[in-house]
């Protein structure tokens, strides 16, 4: 059997390295033709740090983000509703990791790279998928094709197969939640790998360490402020590029001064 997917950010360059583990041949077909760290902070619960363990990058992961120890719910005051262990913590196998999305994206790049070789292949975008009795096709951008038994549309949220294939279904539909994310470095706060989920559901603020603090360098806090804009706002597409302007909602969060942590500065 040959794979061929379209599609290599974190999804796709993971079902390559599982497909090629289990002896099935695959390549991968990326539109960027020259892959950055982009991106902010994302979490790897239990069940995902298993299978990359089972994939042989467990330990990689781990020593490129910081082992999650625990969640904790707070008011907009800093005032603690709840507390739960996390990962190790809580008594499963496999720890809760919080990484860097582009540390993440570029380590699983080099581990296909030094697995599957020549079958990454960068600046070609997928546009189209067909099928027959004898396999099928991805159709790239500039007339060129893939041929295998199976072809994968790992290509995103805005995915260009799946909208050949649902012409009709129409953009994603936006829940009325506009979020401001980026990372700032930081002494830290609490236990160094807490994730802290603050306010409620119209106003709220989460954050969490992507690097630990070291004697060299302060750690990398991960941070989204969240607000929930009025039914009647004309919202754009989303844009991970899209420049934020920090007086569209510092103000909004300007009291939340707590004890160990001031939300406030860690934005600025």
């Amino acid at each position: 059997m040959h794979v061929v997917i379209s599609g290599g950010g974190i999804g796709g360059l993971t079902l390559a390295i599982a497909l090629h583990q289990a002896g099935i041949g695959v390549e991968v077909h990326e539109a960027v033709a020259a892959p950055r760290a982009l991106g902010v902070g994302i979490n790897l619960l239990p069940h995902a740090m298993r299978e990359l363990t089972e994939l042989g990058l467990g330990e990689r992961v781990l020593a490129a983000g910081v082992p999650t120890r625990e969640l904790l719910y707070a008011t907009k005051r800093g005032e603690e509703v709840w507390r739960e262990d996390r990962g190790l913590a809580a008594g499963y196998r496999w720890p809760q990791v919080s990484i860097h999305r582009g540390v993440l994206f570029m380590l699983l790049l080099e581990a296909a790279r030094e697995r599957l070789g020549d079958a990454i292949h960068l600046g070609s975008r997928g546009i189209g998928a067909d099928s027959d009795e004898r396999g099928a096709t991805l159709r790239l951008e500039g007339g060129g094709a893939a041929r295998g038994d199976v072809v994968v549309a790992a290509d995103g949220i805005h995915s260009a197969i799946r909208a050949v294939w649902y012409p009709h279904e129409g953009a994603p539909c936006w829940n009325g939640n506009l979020m401001w994310r980026a990372v700032s470095e930081h002494p830290g706060y609490l236990t160094g790998r807490t994730m802290v989920q603050a306010g409620r559901n119209d106003l709220k603020f989460v954050c969490y360490p992507i690097r630990e603090a070291t004697a060299e360098r302060p750690a990398l806090v991960n941070w989204i402020a969240e607000k929930r804009m009025p039914a009647d706002m004309h919202w754009a597409r989303e844009d991970w590029n899209r420049a934020g302007r920090i007086e569209d909602f510092l103000p909004d969060f300007a009291g939340w001064e707590w004890s160990w942590l001031s939300v406030p500065s860690l934005i600025r």
